[in-house]
């Protein structure tokens, strides 16, 4: 019995969630959110997201209803386990993203901010590019935050690599919003298509907006290589 028809009999469609065999649709760009404000876009895909989860949820829960026979089957079980592990992690992340934030800075050097970054990834080179010393330049910043913000995109980039590649991380002084800064950029791997944004997801709306918070940005670059950059601003 499909998931769909099983739903369809004990009429506990939610209309929030797609259908998982519909095509994604193709994401459309729209004008960017006033800083600190919630993203309408992220906004509808943790709609989308939630609705999915309890589109599952209800499959599951009336399926062991309906199947309860004392069959030693643990399938279902497991599923409505992970499910259920799932909607939490989700709804957590959720909450970062809406939920104010409390921050302590301080002032730290640039350098900081991605030293160990070759132990993130055993086995794999993590390469610094850069054309001037950068390293002793002054950011203001919550360490807690900042290092979860940076950890997210280093992950998310980390998950283009294939093969031997190694992460290529270049660091350029940089001028935005009138403000002197750096920029961070973080090179994508050969393992993502033409297609697929790099600055997606509810994870990546919550680093966004730790960035924002210290000040920053976080935007996705096509050219000269794909990759996700941070921009800070700099107080020397």
């Amino acid at each position: 019995m499909s998931e769909d028809s099983h739903l369809k009999e004990n009429e506990r469609i939610i209309p929030l969630a797609r259908r998982e065999h519909e095509p994604e649709q193709e994401p459309r760009e729209g004008p960017e959110a006033p800083l600190g404000l919630p993203d309408d876009r992220i906004l509808g895909e943790i709609s989308h997201e939630v609705g999915n989860y309890f589109h599952k949820l209800y499959y599951w829960t009336d399926y062991l209803k309906t199947h309860s026979d004392g069959r030693a089957d643990t399938a279902p079980v497991e599923m409505l386990e992970e499910t259920v592990g799932r909607l939490e992690r989700f709804m957590r992340m959720m909450l970062e993203y809406l939920a104010p934030a409390k921050m302590s800075f301080n002032r730290i050097e640039a350098g900081e901010l991605v030293a160990g970054l070759g132990t993130k990834l055993p086995g794999r080179e993590v390469r610094v590019r850069s054309t001037e010393d950068w390293r002793h330049f002054k950011v203001l910043a919550d360490p807690s935050l900042m290092a979860h913000a940076l950890r997210t995109v280093f992950d998310r980039v980390a998950g283009t690599l294939i093969d031997e590649d190694a992460l290529i991380v270049e660091v350029d002084r940089a001028r935005r919003r009138e403000f002197q800064g750096i920029e961070i950029a973080f090179q994508a791997g050969a393992g993502i298509n033409g297609r697929e944004r790099l600055k997606k997801g509810i994870e990546m709306a919550v680093a966004e907006k730790f960035l924002l918070m210290h000040g920053g940005e976080l935007f996705e670059r096509a050219e000269p290589s794909r990759a996700l950059v941070i921009f800070l601003p700099i107080y020397d």
